[in-house]
């Protein structure tokens, strides 16, 4: 599934992530992701994670090449979830730099918020980044309210 104009305008705001992905009896994992990278296809993003701190993730991923992302932006919780295939690949320096870029963005966000930096820091870690590319097929609404759970991009038609 392609993203639109209208999600790449999305993923431009400071941004904050939840990860999810099941093992091969379906036992649940959930994560943070620390950053993102639109690929220029508008069908794959690589979703950054720390593998020390979610380490489970990492081998759900392996075992049923299945991904959620969820995006939210902080100041009024305007959300969507991706889901589809995932495969692991080598985290690559640039990979760094997109991280470092997303967790200043959300620390920054979320602390313009009220949030206190030293609350936020233990959420948002680098170590031991992974990737987790992601083949987009489906785009939920995930805003709180009457379009939660629809079809992204359903409300327009």
């Amino acid at each position: 599934m392609r993203l639109d104009d209208r999600l790449l305008d999305f993923f431009n705001r400071p941004l904050m992530c939840i990860i999810a992905a099941a093992d091969e009896t379906r036992r649940p994992s959930a994560g943070r992701g620390i950053g993102f990278r639109l690929l220029d296809d508008r069908e794959t993003i690589d979703v950054i994670f720390s593998g020390w701190q979610w380490p489970r993730l990492e081998t759900c991923i392996r075992q049923t090449a299945r991904l959620a992302a969820t995006f939210v932006s902080p100041p009024d919780y305007v959300s969507f979830q991706l889901k589809g295939s995932a495969t692991m690949r080598d985290t690559d320096a640039p990979d760094l730099a997109y991280a470092d870029r997303f967790m200043t963005a959300a620390t920054n966000e979320l602390e313009s918020l009220g949030v206190p930096r030293h609350l936020i820091a233990p959420w948002l870690t680098p170590r031991e980044a992974r990737v987790a590319r992601l083949a987009i097929s489906e785009i939920y609404v995930q805003t709180p309210g009457p379009l939660a759970g629809m079809v992204a991009g359903a409300w327009s038609r």
